[in-house]
Formats: structure tokens, C-alpha cells, sequence
């Protein structure tokens, strides 16, 4: 199409480009103006003196936090959680959706469905509440549960081998009923007929479930699983794609520390707590590099194995 025809073709659909207006101002304030950060880390940032007016001190903050052992414990600690919410999480809202999807019974679906949806909506400041009124190794109904069956009580959160289970245990049931809501949205839109085909075929539940429902929402699963591998240095993301900044800050303690340090949590405390700007913002930084190659290798691998992808 030569501009013309481009310039006529928008003109003829302008009162849907109006409605794209609002999406592209957002889009730009809030993710493409803040990129001006990016100059922080290469400057010895003052606020005083702003972005233009700091010090140019080139690769000193990346030298800086590759050198530090505890960088390098925070980045184990979010590849080991983000690894487990990809392996045990991310599968958990496609079989849960799966499972919604064969309930007839149209009352018991749709409370289970609200059920399930609930603790999408509540802070993690109230869901790490919860938490450790269950698991409190005094008073926790899990401990009591323990005790009943003649063990010793366990202090979940006071030692830090259990920190990881937890914290993607809680993140699971917090947003499984909310995840699942794309994979039953790609699910409604199966073809009736495809299912009448292998029923008469003699395809039983499970045959139906292998050759039609899994392959015809595949191209669905390939884009979650690329936007979620994009996210396991950064605990950012929200819903099934990573572990938030939120459920990390708000389930940990200083005895726990080995474990639930993760990248975010030491941007944060290099930046808000010791005020070190630059070398967060170089962290983060390398953060976005990396999660930018991850969501690239991964949307090549999809379209490879499934011919579907993100890009």
C-alpha cells in the first residue's frame, strides 16, 4: 500500500485510531518515557545535579555488582523460584482450566470459577497476613495438623530451606483461578466439531483431551510459556509469568535472607534503603538485556517446535 492509500485507509478508520490515542500516550509515559533512567547507570546519579548534569562513570556500577557475592545469590535465588514457578505453576492454570472445562454442571462451575478467582483480588500484604497465621509454628493451623499426626512442629518461615516452596505454593493458589481465565478463553474457542469428529472416530475423553483440545490451544500455552521465560531474571511480571516484587517482599524476613534475596528485592535495598541509585539502575539494566534475549531464544524455540510465537 503506498502512502496515499495508507493516509485514506486511516482516514476512513480514524474513529478507531482516536480510541488507540489513550493506549499509545499511556504506553509512552509509562514505559518508553521512564527508558531515560537508563543514563543512571553510567553516571555517579545526583538528583540535584539530574541526568544531564552527574558524572559520566561509564562500566564502574557494573563492575560494582558483578563483584558482589550478593548479586550473584539474588540472581540464583530468582532463576531457582522463577524455575519452579515454570516447572510446578505454570502448568497448574492449564490443568486447572482443562478440568473446569469438562464440568456440565453449570451452578458448581461457575462458584468454583468465583472461588478460585477471589484471591487474585486480595494485597499481598493481607495474603502474607494469612500465611503466617497458618504456617506459625505456635499457633498455625498447619502445625497443629502436624502435631496431631505425632510430628514436630516446623518454623516454616524462620528457616530458609522452606522460603522457596512456600512463596510459589502461596503464589499458585493466590492466582490459579485468575490464570486459567486465557487457557478457558482459548478453550470456548474450540471448533464443536472437531470433538463430534473424534467421538465418531471412537476418540474417548482422554484421546479428545490428547488429539484436539491440548493442539488447538497449543499456539495459547507457546505465548505464555515464552512471555514467562522472559521474566526468570526479574520477579516483576505479575500472574503466572513470575514471582512479583510484592509476594517476595511481603513473605520474607531477615531469617530467611539466603533465600529470598532476589534480584528486585537487591535493587531495591542498593537503591531505596542504601541509596545507591546507579548501581540499581544498572541492575536493572541487565535485567532487561537479559529477560529481552530469554523472551527471543524462547519465541524462536516456540515457532520452531509449535510455529507459533510472540514476535
Amino acid at each position: 500500500m503506498n502512502s496515499s492509500g495508507r493516509w485514506k485507509a486511516i482516514k476512513k478508520h480514524k474513529a478507531l485510531y482516536w480510541f488507540l490515542v489513550p493506549a499509545v500516550i499511556s504506553a509512552f509515559i509509562f514505559n518508553y518515557l521512564p527508558m531515560i533512567g537508563v543514563i543512571m547507570s553510567f553516571q555517579d546519579y545526583n538528583p540535584v545535579q539530574g541526568f544531564f548534569g552527574s558524572p559520566f562513570v561509564g562500566l564502574k556500577h557494573f563492575q560494582d555488582f558483578f563483584s558482589n557475592p550478593d548479586f550473584y545469590r539474588a540472581l540464583s535465588n530468582t532463576l531457582g523460584i522463577n524455575f519452579l514457578m515454570i516447572v510446578i505453576g505454570f502448568p497448574m492454570p492449564i490443568i486447572f482450566a482443562l478440568m473446569l472445562n469438562e464440568l456440565r454442571t453449570g451452578p458448581f462451575k461457575r462458584v468454583t470459577q468465583t472461588i478460585t478467582y477471589l484471591p487474585h483480588f486480595l494485597s499481598w500484604v493481607v495474603v502474607a497476613g494469612i500465611a503466617y497465621r497458618l504456617f506459625s509454628q505456635d499457633t498455625g493451623v498447619v502445625n497443629m495438623l502436624i502435631s496431631l499426626f505425632g510430628r514436630e512442629k516446623v518454623a516454616f518461615f524462620r528457616e530458609s530451606r522452606y522460603f522457596w516452596g512456600l512463596l510459589v505454593g502461596i503464589s499458585i493458589w493466590k492466582d490459579l483461578g485468575w490464570n486459567s481465565i486465557i487457557y478457558l478463553a482459548a478453550l470456548a474457542g474450540v471448533d464443536g466439531n472437531l470433538y463430534e469428529a473424534a467421538m465418531i472416530d471412537g476418540a474417548g475423553r482422554w484421546k479428545r483431551l490428547l488429539y484436539v483440545t491440548l493442539p488447538c490451544i497449543a499456539p495459547t500455552i507457546g505465548i505464555m510459556l515464552v512471555l514467562q521465560i522472559g521474566a526468570l531474571v526479574s520477579s516483576t511480571g505479575s500472574g503466572s509469568w513470575a514471582v512479583s516484587f510484592d509476594a517476595v517482599f511481603n513473605l520474607q524476613n531477615a531469617l530467611v535472607a539466603e533465600k529470598s534475596t532476589t534480584l528486585d528485592i537487591f535493587v531495591y535495598q542498593q537503591g531505596i534503603q542504601y541509596n545507591r541509585v546507579s548501581l540499581a539502575a544498572a541492575v536493572g539494566l541487565v535485567q532487561s538485556v537479559v529477560s529481552l534475549i530469554l523472551v527471543v531464544f524462547a519465541n524462536k524455540l516456540s515457532k520452531r517446535l509449535s510455529g507459533n510465537g510472540v514476535l
